[in-house]
């Protein structure tokens, strides 16, 4: 397998490192699969030159040559050019090639008449943060990948990653939205309710630095707490004792404030994860105030 990779960003050039490792001198952790990472196509060459050294590839000045030489191609670019990136490998002769993308919210269907071409078609979403293009490689063999598409290209690419290691499961194509909405709640908004944890203690005095220190442990600790036991036995807190009088006093400083939104919407989920964990516990006042 000759993989080539169009789009030099985070997911690319993790991909392309990590691959390229795995097929260089790691043959044992390869897979059943031979496979090859030829190189890179960016919209500048000097993006495609930057990700070929890292990861010791090569950079193509011209997409066409990139898509004639390789058999799997690795769509990694963003959401919205996909498409475009797919209209101009179509020009090409593709028949017997495997094409890949990386979005978690688009379809293998954005290959439009992709069966007219001889080519198979999938989407493969790593669920993973890729936070840097030169150190996300490190722990990417911890991903698990979810995958949709041609029956073909399913099959050679769960074949590939499997043997590296991963789980690899499958989602049906109308299921893509709302699989990455559930996705970006659990990763990106996260991120969100933490920047406002960090504005609410800088009021109180704190720096960022001493604010992240505060929160860290208890962060970690919620996370793991919800892996192992599941959102029920993890949840506590004022809203999990039924503690009308300290809601109270949260609403009274977010009074006014954006944030009180999101503390009223999401304090009515978690009245619904604690009734599951106490239904003995009569929350109605709670729900009123909320």
């Amino acid at each position: 397998m000759k993989i080539g990779i169009i789009g030099a960003g985070k997911v690319g050039v993790t991909l392309g490192k990590y691959l390229a490792d795995a097929a260089g001198g790691q043959q044992e952790a390869a897979g059943p699969l031979d496979f090859q990472v030829l190189g890179f196509y960016s919209r500048t060459l000097e993006s495609a030159a930057s990700a070929a050294e890292f990861t010791g590839t090569q950079a193509y000045e011209h997409m066409n040559k990139l898509v004639e030489a390789s058999d799997t191609l690795f769509v990694a670019v963003p959401d919205g050019a996909v498409a475009q990136v797919w209209d101009c490998i179509a020009k090409n002769r593709l028949s017997g090639k495997i094409i890949c993308h990386f979005s978690g919210s688009l379809s293998s269907h954005v290959f439009s008449g992709i069966e007219q071409s001889g080519a198979s078609g999938c989407s493969i979403h790593p669920m993973y943060a890729f936070s840097d293009k030169f150190t996300s490689c490190r722990q990417f063999h911890t991903a698990r990948l979810t995958m949709e598409g041609g029956q073909e290209a399913v099959s050679v690419m769960k074949q590939l990653f499997e043997g590296l290691g991963h789980t690899v499961y499958t989602v049906r194509s109308e299921q893509k939205g709302k699989y990455h909405t559930a996705a970006s709640l659990a990763s990106n908004y996260m991120v969100g309710l933490f920047q406002i944890s960090l504005r609410l203690l800088g009021e109180c005095g704190f720096c960022e630095r001493e604010a992240a220190e505060l929160l860290g442990p208890l962060v970690l600790e919620n996370a793991h707490a919800m892996l192992e036991k599941g959102p029920a036995e993890a949840l506590t807190g004022p809203v999990e004792r039924c503690d009308a009088e300290t809601v109270k006093m949260h609403l009274n400083v977010l009074s006014g404030r954006t944030e009180e939104q999101i503390y009223r919407i999401l304090g009515q989920e978690l009245i619904a994860i604690a009734k599951q964990k106490n239904p003995e516990r009569d929350y109605t006042a709670l729900e009123n105030i909320l």
